[in-house]
């Protein structure tokens, strides 16, 4: 599994917070090397439902200077599920979102990109299970997503806290939305929630030269920068 922006994207702007992070669909493991980076003193649990991308992960865990800190998992969201509870300070993930028409998707890049039983909506409903309160899950989807999954956190107790719409131009269509959600036991309802946070990253200028802002979001993680 190729490193790929979005997860590059939403392991820099996640929340930096928490002893107790899981990354949900790691593939390649690397949002978990990410976090473990920015949070010195975290525990980390990577988690794949897919053998081979557990094996790449760990791996590249085991070849980090981090690598006492990330244990992998080759286990289902669903199955997690149903060993933790209330278990994570902090929830990330870059989760499947593609529905590629493939009834029975055979390729590791297939079964990433394919959704099954682990959707957006999907990751939301069960993260309000794992987190503890006032836990924040992040995560990276298409913008259309965005509307529909503030009302499934809602509805599930987890409040859309910050978010940040990505494009890739200053005349491009916005395509992706990073949102961070908290569980919070004080609120109560709907007019409680709003978001604390709201912004629109632009990752080129119009020569194609990485802005200011995607600059200032990934240097610590592209050689590039």
């Amino acid at each position: 599994m190729k490193v790929g922006v979005d997860g590059v994207l939403i392991g820099s702007w996640a929340s930096a917070t928490g002893k107790r992070i899981l990354d949900a669909g790691t593939g390649c493991g690397v949002i978990a090397l990410m976090l473990a980076q920015r949070i010195p003193d975290a525990e980390i649990i990577a988690i794949d439902i897919d053998k081979s991308s557990i094996g790449e992960a760990s791996e590249n865990f085991e070849n980090s200077r981090w690598n006492e800190r990330i244990r992998s998992l080759n286990i289902s969201f669903k199955e997690l599920q149903n060993c933790e509870h209330e278990s994570f300070d902090l929830i990330v993930s870059n989760p499947p979102f593609f529905e590629s028409g493939v009834k029975h998707p055979t390729t590791v890049r297939e079964i990433a990109r394919h959704q099954g039983e682990f959707s957006p909506s999907a990751l939301v409903e069960g993260a309000s299970g794992l987190l503890r309160t006032n836990g924040k899950l992040a995560m990276i989807v298409p913008s259309e997503y965005y509307d529909s999954l503030c009302e499934i956190g809602i509805a599930c107790g987890l409040y859309p806290y910050r978010a940040s719409f990505v494009k890739n131009k200053p005349t491009s269509q916005i395509k992706r939305v990073m949102l961070e959600f908290i569980k919070d036991c004080q609120i109560h309802n709907e007019s409680d929630a709003s978001i604390r946070e709201m912004s629109v990253l632009t990752m080129f200028d119009n020569n194609g030269c990485p802005t200011p802002e995607y600059v200032g979001l990934g240097r610590d993680f592209y050689l590039k920068f």
